[in-house]
């Protein structure tokens, strides 16, 4: 039985609360001025088609001309209003966005309702819809193969250059349905200024320097450690490192130990010894991929939970309390957190909308602020990969024994340590709908995607880093504003 439009209308109606005010009339401008197109005009086209210094719209003008298209977004963004009057006058288009009701929460059912299932039809009235892989299962077979446009445009995309995990989350039968804008993956931020704050007490007490923590359990002995202790100069005691207690997070934990090498390792016709290329080892979190025997009774998968739990207990996580690490982090409370890297940056940059906040008297002087004890070329938010792990499942022998990261146990290891910093929950992603959209609008609707890819991520509303070339310059133009010690953490 399909779902009534009018229920439906509401369901996906834009939320005005969540967006700027006059952003509706914004859109309708970006609209009214697609309508005048000239392809004759060549100063007026290079001068609206090579906005921003990118050359992908330079043959586009007027490609669209007429052509509408919707998107259908979670989370609001400013700058959409800026890019996509952008890309209409370039190329005519009509392409708007609207914010699903209820936002990211509520948008698996709004794709679900929209595109369809292989019991009813969507009801169609989105063209495109920004998504993250997770969601993708129950709707990739109403999702437009991309395969194609992604062949004709190598030369303005490697997909080889994009992040592998967020590759394979959206592919479905060797087909791309998705085009990655962003990967998720956990990074670890620790304050300079509490490391260096504690060094002395912490070599004192325990006989050992206080590091930057390399693997997992040294994550979670330094976070117990530095739990109780005052971070930000008040007299209360705050917490080690702050976290959101989400499942995902514990996959990051468990990623390390479970998983050495995802392909097969081999000897190339040079000699060199590599594990990318093989067949793939159905190393995974869970089950056996040949037996489907669970792994959570494994050595592995438990060492990785009570580490994951001591973790959680040294944390701003109390039993009974409200783990907001946001606000945590913001009073200056934690000594480290994890997180996803936007998140992370806003956490760590000093005008970000979590970094931590100086502490007044009542006559509004600062009395206590970070980085206050460090010196030149130190900075207190830093940034670090996710930890490893010394202990990894021993795939090769009977009961999957947890073993020391040496020898071909732990074929990638860096300095004894597995490493899986790229480890997430997939990506997020643009997809267009396969079943109802015009070929038309779908080819504007690749067009913005294609261009998007060339804008810098500053520059556009989804903006997550996601290739390796973004972060191959000396200074990564996403960092430009940032200070040096923040941009060359990011490298």
């Amino acid at each position: 039985m399909k779902q009534h439009p009018i229920a439906l209308l509401a369901l996906l109606s834009t939320s005005i609360a969540q967006v700027p005010q006059d952003y509706e009339q914004c859109i309708d401008d970006v609209v009214l001025k697609s309508s005048t197109c000239n392809p004759n005009d060549v100063e007026l086209c290079r001068e609206r088609c090579g906005v921003l210094n990118t050359q992908f719209l330079l043959d586009k003008c007027c490609a669209h001309d007429g052509v509408t298209a919707s998107i259908l977004a979670y989370e609001p963004n400013e700058l959409w209003v800026d890019r996509l009057n952008d890309y209409n006058l370039c190329t005519g288009a009509k392409v708007r966005v609207d914010y699903v009701d209820g936002g990211e929460d509520a948008m698996p059912r709004a794709l679900a309702v929209d595109i369809g299932n292989g019991f009813e039809d969507g009801q169609g009235i989105y063209d495109a819809y920004i998504a993250h892989t997770p969601w993708l299962p129950s709707i990739y077979d109403g999702l437009k193969n991309l395969s194609a446009y992604i062949e004709k445009n190598a030369k303005f995309v490697d997909i080889m250059d994009i992040d592998q995990a967020a590759r394979d989350a959206s592919a479905y039968g060797g087909e791309m349905v998705a085009f990655p804008y962003d990967t998720n993956y956990f990074a670890m931020g620790w304050r300079q200024d509490v490391f260096k704050l504690h060094s002395a007490s912490y070599r004192e007490t325990y006989n050992e320097e206080l590091a930057v923590p390399k693997t997992i359990e040294e994550l979670v002995l330094v976070s117990e450690r530095l739990n109780g202790l005052d971070h930000n100069g008040d007299g209360e005691p705050d917490w080690g490192f702050c976290v959101s207690p989400q499942t995902k997070v514990f996959y990051a934990f468990l990623a390390p130990v479970m998983q050495t090498h995802l392909r097969e390792c081999k000897t190339n016709t040079d000699g060199e010894f590599h594990c990318g290329v093989g067949e793939r080892t159905g190393q995974n979190l869970f089950f056996d991929v040949d037996t489907f025997e669970p792994l959570i009774h494994d050595e592995g998968f438990k060492y990785a939970f009570d580490l994951y739990n001591r973790f959680v207990r040294a944390s701003n996580c109390k039993p009974g309390g409200i783990c907001d690490f946001k606000a945590a982090f913001s009073d200056g409370r934690c000594a480290g957190a994890i997180a996803l890297p936007e998140t992370l940056t806003e956490m760590l940059l000093e005008d970000g909308e979590y970094t931590i906040q100086p502490r007044l008297d009542e006559e509004g002087n600062v009395v206590w602020a970070p980085g206050q004890n460090l010196s030149d070329g130190e900075y207190w938010g830093r940034r670090s990969i996710f930890p490893g792990s010394d202990k990894v499942l021993d795939w090769t022998t009977p009961g999957r024994p947890l073993v020391d990261c040496i020898g071909m146990k732990c074929p990638l290891a860096n300095d004894g340590i597995n490493y899986s910093p790229f480890f997430g929950e997939g990506a997020d992603v643009y997809a267009i709908n396969g079943r109802q959209t015009k070929p038309q609008a779908a080819d504007a609707i690749w067009d913005l995607i294609m261009w998007f890819s060339e804008v810098e991520p500053i520059y556009k509303p989804l903006n997550g880093m996601y290739r390796t070339s973004q972060l191959a310059a000396e200074k990564p133009k996403v960092a430009i504003d940032w200070n040096d010690i923040m941009a060359e953490d990011l490298r």
